[in-house]
C-alpha cells in the first residue's frame, strides 16, 4: 500500500485523496476526519469563483478573447472564463476532458478573435506535453454580484 501513497504524491493529487490513502495505510479515523475538517474549513473561507457570480440566462456561442481577464478550471468540464467588466461566462464540454482538471492548463488555436462553442481545447500537461483535445460547449453568461 506505501507504494500506491507514493504514486499519489508523485501524480500531486489533492489532499483530499491523500487522506483517503494514508487511512487504507492504517492512519485512525480521527486524524482522517480532522484532515477533511481542515478542507472543509478551507473551502467555507474561500467563495468559489461561482459563488461571486449568479447565471443570468444568456447564452453565447462565442465570447472575445481580448475581453477575458482570466480563466478558471473547475472541473474535467467546467471552464468559467472571467470577463473584463462585472460578466463571466462558463463553458460546459459536451464530454469529459481528461486531466484537465489536474493540470488546470491548456491551449486554443483560433483563427479569429473569438472563442466558440465549435472550437477545441488542449490539455497541457507540463513536461509530459499535450494531453487530450476537447469540443467546448454553449458560453453561459454569469453577472458578478455586488460585494456586501
Amino acid at each position: 500500500m506505501r507504494s500506491l501513497v507514493i504514486a499519489l504524491v508523485a501524480l500531486g493529487f489533492s489532499f483530499g485523496y491523500l487522506s483517503i490513502a494514508a487511512s487504507d495505510t492504517g492512519q485512525n479515523s480521527s486524524d482522517q476526519n480532522q484532515s477533511e475538517n481542515i478542507d472543509k474549513d478551507k473551502s467555507d473561507k474561500t467563495p468559489t469563483i461561482l459563488e461571486r457570480y449568479a447565471p443570468t440566462g444568456d447564452t453565447k456561442s462565442c465570447i472575445s478573447l481580448t475581453q477575458i481577464s482570466q480563466s478558471n478550471v473547475l472541473s474535467e468540464t467546467e471552464i468559467f472564463f472571467e470577463m473584463k467588466g462585472r460578466r463571466g461566462y462558463l463553458n460546459t464540454m459536451p464530454y469529459r476532458c481528461p486531466s484537465l482538471d489536474f493540470y488546470k492548463s491548456y491551449t486554443y488555436k483560433t483563427g479569429i478573435n473569438q472563442l466558440c462553442s465549435t472550437d477545441f481545447i488542449t490539455v497541457l500537461m507540463g513536461s509530459v506535453g499535450e494531453g487530450a483535445s476537447c469540443g467546448l460547449g454553449k458560453f453561459v453568461e454569469y453577472e458578478r454580484k455586488p460585494k456586501d
